[in-house]
């Protein structure tokens, strides 16, 4: 048991130590109090009977009373407006137009190119068909390239060249033709009229002919070029063809009047027999001379003579009857 000294108040609680009213320590209740004879007796002071608030733990404020519900209700929520569809169906519309427009266009695009395409291709192969016209498919070094710068073409319609018998043969017009007939075993050149038109120098000269009844002369007919008589002799390069049963070729050169053999008879199969008409052909530039049978080459020559001018002329030999038509000079 423990006793508060300055109130005398005791307390059971061994635990405590100082007095719950005035706070002085605590002493135990047995021990006697010291002695002190100087001392005075001292009451002890009146003291406050309001007990002193002592301090222990405070608990929470009581929770607030819960708010009324309002009397009035309120108003529900607004029904969400429904959007038109209209406008998403005419964007789409409108975005399939454009994609449509932009389809044909690129569809006319890619025509339009493809159409560029075919007609650079056709005229590149057009180009090329006429370059492949004018060359040989034998030798590139026999292209013509300017045969078409201008041309003269003599058809016959009209009597120019020289008509009549002689010595050497016959000579007529007949059905726009022109027909020779030399005396047998011999043979027949006539130069054409002397003019511009039928000078040979640096040209091609193509000309038509045939047999009229099948039976060419053996010794050839065909077409002279850089023809001309000095001292009332012949000088000329004859082109000469035999279309009879084993078709053949020959060149000859008249000089001084006398012929002589410059390409000895060369079979051929670009010749056609019988009455069926031929095309011969001679492309002449400075000396070369290259000659040609239906389009087709078939040797080459050099003027070892120097002839270069002169004029064309035809030719024939032995007792066949010939016709040529079409006689063209290109330069």
């Amino acid at each position: 048991m423990k006793r508060c000294p300055q109130c005398n108040r005791t307390y059971t609680d061994d635990a405590l130590s100082f007095c719950l009213d005035d706070g002085s320590p605590l002493v135990s209740a047995g021990a006697p109090p010291p002695s002190d004879p100087g001392a005075t007796l001292q009451y002890p002071q009146a003291r406050d009977t309001s007990p002193q608030a002592t301090i222990a733990y405070q608990s929470a404020p009581p929770p607030p009373a819960p708010t009324p519900p309002p009397a009035w209700s309120p108003m529900p929520p607004a029904a969400p407006q429904k959007r038109s569809v209209w406008p998403w169906i005419l964007g789409i519309g409108a975005v399939l137009v454009f994609m449509g427009i932009g389809v044909v266009i690129l569809i006319f695009a890619v025509a339009s190119m493809t159409n560029g395409n075919n007609s650079n291709n056709s005229n590149n192969a057009n180009r090329l068909a006429n370059r492949n016209t004018n060359k040989n498919t034998n030798s590139d070094d026999n292209s013509n390239t300017r045969s078409t710068l201008s041309s003269f073409t003599d058809d016959f319609s009209e009597k120019t060249w020289g008509a009549g018998e002689s010595q050497y043969g016959n000579l007529w017009y007949q059905d726009e033709e022109y027909h020779m007939h030399a005396t047998k075993g011999g043979y027949i050149v006539m130069y054409a009229p002397d003019k511009p038109e039928y000078k040979t120098e640096n040209a091609t000269v193509r000309v038509g002919l045939r047999s009229i009844d099948g039976n060419p002369p053996d010794t050839g007919y065909g077409v002279v070029v850089h023809g001309e008589k000095k001292d009332g002799k012949l000088e000329d390069y004859g082109f000469l063809v035999y279309n009879g049963p084993d078709p053949k070729y020959k060149i000859v050169v008249h000089k001084a009047g006398v012929e002589s053999k410059f390409v000895d008879w060369t079979p051929t199969t670009t010749i056609r027999t019988g009455t069926t008409p031929n095309q011969i052909e001679v492309r002449i530039r400075d000396l070369k001379m290259d000659f040609y049978i239906n389009g087709q080459f078939v040797t080459s020559i050099t003027d070892t003579e120097g002839y270069r001018r002169g004029r064309v002329g035809l030719y024939s030999s032995d007792a066949g009857e010939v016709a040529f038509d079409d006689l063209e000079i290109s330069k």
